[in-house]
């Protein structure tokens, strides 16, 4: 949820290198809470890696709204 704040504040688009911070923004997609292009995943020594940079396109109102929650909580 932490990055999820952090992209509500950001300039969007927005690429991500880090393979946990893509991860989550794996998770974040999934509950539709951004949109976002995610490289495929490669599996290599029995540990999956993403196989290049995510794009964050936007935010959604879920989103948003998701991370207005958790600031006011």
């Amino acid at each position: 949820m932490q990055l999820l704040g952090r992209l509500c504040c950001a300039q969007l688009p927005m690429q991500i290198d880090d393979q946990l911070e893509i991860h989550k923004c794996d998770v974040l997609r999934a509950a539709q809470l951004i949109e976002a292009d995610l490289p495929p995943v490669l599996y290599e020594r029995g540990r999956s890696v993403y196989s290049g940079q995510a794009t964050i396109m936007r935010v959604t109102d879920k989103g948003h709204s998701a991370a207005r929650q958790r600031t006011s909580a």
